[in-house]
């Protein structure tokens, strides 16, 4: 077990979040007394965290693209550096490339370019539903899921792109342009659901993993 947490009961994204955002008193409630006063809980929470890295590092070794998920979805926004959320989005972008050609389908140049500006909202969307849980509304007596980016944000996007690579900026060019993807959006959705399925595959193998590199972790205690 932990030292002062219990850290292996802990859920992955609740414990990478605990060891990259610094010792806080709530996490060890109790502590405490028996000459195990405040500062030896401090550097045993600390501890507990350098090992929840540790298993994250362990995984990172043979799957890099688990570990830049996983620090990238739950670690503290300070932790992060750019240089991984892109090397993140790289990961992706190529999977999807990879895994739609192995099933006949070949991604245009023009097209890649669009999907890939949308991609910080596609992930940023997906690491705050995977952390927090999905939304969802009552419309009509029912149910319906409610997407952290709405349609309109991603086509404004795709709008942007256009504008840039043509250097057109006109409200008539803006206008026909999100007209276009209003009513080719199935085609867009598809690859934006897609691509949400590969981050679900992360999720659930660098959760699975995790677990298994940090057994290790508690039992070189």
């Amino acid at each position: 077990m932990g030292l002062a947490t219990n850290i292996e009961h802990w859920d992955m994204s609740a414990a990478i979040g605990m060891a990259t955002e610094g010792v806080r008193a709530k996490y060890n409630v109790g502590g405490g007394g028996g000459g195990f006063g405040a500062a030896d809980m401090e550097i045993a929470s600390k501890l507990d965290g350098g090992k929840v890295l540790a298993a994250v590092d362990t995984v990172g070794r043979e799957h890099r693209h688990l570990e830049l998920w996983s620090m990238y979805a739950y670690a503290s926004p300070l932790w992060n550096r750019h240089s991984n959320r892109d090397q993140l989005f790289e990961h992706i972008i190529n999977d999807w490339v990879i895994q739609r050609a192995n099933v006949g389908e070949f991604i245009q140049e023009r097209t890649f370019d669009r999907v890939k500006a949308l991609l910080p909202l596609i992930v940023g969307g997906m690491a705050l539903e995977q952390f927090s849980g999905a939304e969802v509304t009552q419309k009509n007596g029912r149910l319906e899921y409610l997407p952290v980016t709405p349609r309109s944000v991603f086509i404004e996007v795709l709008v942007g792109v256009d504008c840039e690579q043509k250097d057109v900026h006109s409200e008539t060019f803006t206008k026909k342009r999100t007209r276009y993807y209003q009513n080719n959006w199935a085609r867009i959705a598809e690859h934006i659901e897609f691509i949400k399925s590969l981050i679900v595959k992360y999720d659930t193998l660098a959760r699975k993993m995790y677990k298994k590199e940090l057994e290790k972790q508690m039992m070189a205690i």
